[in-house]
């Protein structure tokens, strides 16, 4: 039975998409629909490929650079079955992930099914999948424990958990009603590279009475950045990244703030919760980004 499509918006990954496309091919999947965000490279030429094997592929290009946000939902407009399965370009999912998901989702009637995200690290990793997997995640009794709102720099999906668990939001690689985007969309004014857009998005959903759901069976895992970025770029990226984090998290907070502050019981003002997070932010990100420094100058010895 086909009842999902798959949506991913890409912008100059030709590189990656041979990798990480296959890999949504799965026994539910109708569709896999490929936005491209006005690309500059071969991406097109790379999809075309790819359709001759997988000829559910559906092919669509923005008149211009919008942004993912915009090509998501872009994607979501032309999604012809009753599930959506939101993917990366640069992201690849483990067998039976989206019938892991499916199946949550109708065990416990839920609206949305996140999955685990794990991020690798260098290209050796993919050597060893299953081993990576078990090495970066880690056991919690309860996912409240690990989504404390007063921690927010510290959230990440990555845990396991006994049972599939509610939660107020979950990481962007979700299975989701088609339904639900008929009120709900990915909001544009989030900026740079669009993080928080799906913290805000599932916030959003959580708020009009959705159900979500977080399985850590059914797992999703970026590429390492080595493969992503040219060299001479990561430092740039991080600079880059680190700035909207900040902006956009401010943003998610102000705007998402009577429901978090009802959904986690708490009496503190966004600003104040924004602050935790800087302070947060700027303890860890300070320390990377004096190890990248170390590192380039060690390279130019």
């Amino acid at each position: 039975m086909k009842c999902v499509s798959v949506v991913i918006p890409s912008y100059n990954r030709a590189h990656l998409l041979s990798y990480t496309i296959p890999s949504y091919a799965q026994d539910l999947v109708g569709e896999i629909i490929i936005v491209d965000d006005c690309s500059t490279d071969n991406t097109s030429e790379v999809i075309r490929q790819l359709q001759e094997k997988y000829p559910f592929i559906r092919y669509f290009r923005m008149p211009r650079n919008s942004k993912q946000t915009a090509a998501k939902n872009e994607g979501i407009k032309h999604a012809k079955y009753p599930f959506i399965y939101l993917g990366d370009d640069d992201s690849f999912i483990t067998p039976d992930t989206i019938q892991k998901l499916y199946n949550t989702l109708i065990t416990y009637d839920a609206d949305v099914v996140g999955a685990k995200a794990l991020y690798m690290h260098n290209q050796e990793e993919l050597k060893h999948i299953n081993e990576f997997i078990l090495q970066n995640s880690r056991h919690v009794k309860s996912a409240q424990n690990a989504l404390d709102i007063n921690k927010l720099f510290y959230i990440n999906f990555d845990f396991d958990c006994d049972s599939p668990q509610s939660v107020p939001f979950c990481h962007a690689c979700a299975l989701v009603k088609r339904e639900i985007f008929d009120s709900i969309h990915f909001d544009v004014g989030y900026k740079g590279n669009a993080f928080r857009e799906e913290t805000d998005l599932f916030t959003r959903v959580s708020a009009a009475g959705y159900s979500i759901y977080y399985d850590s069976s059914a797992v999703q895992i970026n590429l390492p950045r080595t493969m992503i970025l040219r060299k001479n770029s990561i430092l740039q990226h991080k600079l880059k990244a680190a700035f909207y984090e900040f902006w956009n998290t401010y943003k998610y907070l102000r705007k998402n703030k009577k429901f978090l502050q009802t959904y986690y019981h708490t009496s503190k003002s966004f600003r104040k919760l924004w602050l935790c997070y800087m302070k947060d932010a700027l303890y860890v990100k300070a320390g990377k980004f004096f190890k990248i420094l170390l590192s380039l100058e060690k390279e130019k010895k």
